[in-house]
């Protein structure tokens, strides 16, 4: 198993963003697989805000608070 070691200061505000969006894209992963799966509803919810997130407008910019503002579960 490889581990990806990433030095902080040396990660974009931008890429930070989007290595924590794949991760908690990762770790609910099991809530779209199991039928009962505590909360599960708000959890797909969530995911499907994090997989919208970041947009951009006609222009190429960021929209919708990226990277400084992220989906939260129950939102």
């Amino acid at each position: 198993m490889m581990t990806l070691v990433i030095q902080a200061d040396h990660v974009s505000p931008t890429s930070a963003a989007i290595f924590w969006r794949n991760d908690e894209l990762a770790r609910t992963d099991i809530a779209a697989t199991v039928s009962d799966y505590p909360n599960a509803a708000a959890i797909l919810v969530y995911r499907e805000a994090l997989r919208q997130w970041p947009a951009r407008n006609e222009a190429g910019e960021y929209i919708n608070g990226f990277p400084n503002t992220r989906p939260v579960i129950g939102e």
